[in-house]
C-alpha cells in the first residue's frame, strides 16, 4: 500500500533523477544523456549547485526533483556523501532506483574504504569502467523504462501503415515535442508550436498540431484547449 507520501507525490512520467559526484562524474553522464535524447523520450535530471545558491536551497531543489521524478539513478563512485544523501532521501519516499559504481581503477583507488561506499555496500550495483559501457547501461535502462514502453507503443499504433520514412519524421517531432518539457512543469502551446516552426525539418502547423494530439489522446503528455492552451507532463 502506498505510503502518505507517495499518495502526495506529483510524479513527471519520464522525468529520471540522476544523482552523481559533480565534479569528476557529471560530464559522464552528461554526454551520455545528451546521446540519449536522440532515441528515447526520457528526461533525465541532473541537478548542480548555481554559484548563488547555498546548501538548503540546492538541498530544496534536489528534493523536489526526487519527488516528482519516476525513478533514480545514483552514481556511488568515489562515496561521495551529497549522492549518498540523496539515495537515502529516494528510500524514505520509495522511489525506484539504481546504483552505479564505475569499476575503473583509478575510481577504485580513490574510493577505497570509503564510509560512503561501505553504507551501499549491500546493495546491487550496475558497474562500468569505461563511458561506452556506461551508455550501454543507461540504453538497456531507457528502453526498459515504462514510459519509453507507452511511447514505443504509440508509434506503432498511430504510425504503422506509412512509409519507413514518414515513421523516422513522426518519430523525431513526437520527442521534438516531449523533449520541449524536459524539466518545465508546463509550457504554453503557442511556444512550442513557435519553436517547432522555426526547427530545419520543416514541420507545418497542422503537422505539429496532429502530433500533439496524438501525444494527448494516449496520455504521453497533456494538452488543455483553449486560446491560451498549455501543455505539461501531468
Amino acid at each position: 500500500m502506498p505510503t502518505h507520501r507517495q499518495t502526495r507525490r506529483e510524479v513527471i512520467p519520464n522525468q529520471v533523477f540522476v544523482g552523481c559526484p559533480w565534479k569528476t562524474v557529471r560530464s559522464k553522464y552528461q554526454e551520455a544523456v545528451t546521446t540519449l535524447k536522440n532515441k528515447f523520450p526520457l528526461s533525465f535530471v541532473i541537478v548542480g549547485r548555481d554559484q548563488d545558491q547555498d546548501a538548503e536551497d540546492l538541498l530544496s531543489v534536489i528534493k523536489g526533483k526526487l519527488e516528482s521524478s519516476s525513478y533514480a539513478i545514483f552514481d556511488a563512485t568515489a562515496g561521495n556523501a551529497n549522492v549518498s544523501l540523496e539515495y537515502g532521501y529516494s528510500e524514505a519516499i520509495e522511489l525506484p532506483r539504481s546504483l552505479y559504481l564505475s569499476a575503473h581503477e583509478s575510481s577504485t583507488k580513490q574510493s577505497k574504504d570509503s564510509p560512503i561506499i561501505a553504507d551501499l555496500a549491500g546493495k546491487r550495483q550496475m558497474r562500468y569502467k569505461q563511458i561506452s559501457r556506461l551508455k550501454a547501461l543507461l540504453t538497456t535502462f531507457a528502453k526498459n523504462h515504462n514510459y519509453t514502453k507507452r511511447f514505443e507503443q504509440f508509434l506503432a499504433q498511430q504510425f504503422r501503415r506509412v512509409s519507413k520514412g514518414e515513421k523516422k519524421r513522426a518519430r523525431a517531432l513526437a520527442l521534438k515535442v516531449i523533449h520541449f518539457l524536459d524539466e518545465q512543469n508546463r509550457v504554453r502551446r503557442e511556444d512550442l508550436l513557435q519553436d517547432l516552426l522555426a526547427d530545419p525539418s520543416n514541420y507545418s502547423r497542422n503537422e505539429i498540431d496532429q502530433m500533439i494530439r496524438k501525444l494527448n489522446a494516449t496520455g504521453l503528455l497533456v494538452s488543455a484547449r483553449g486560446r491560451y492552451s498549455t501543455i505539461s507532463m501531468i
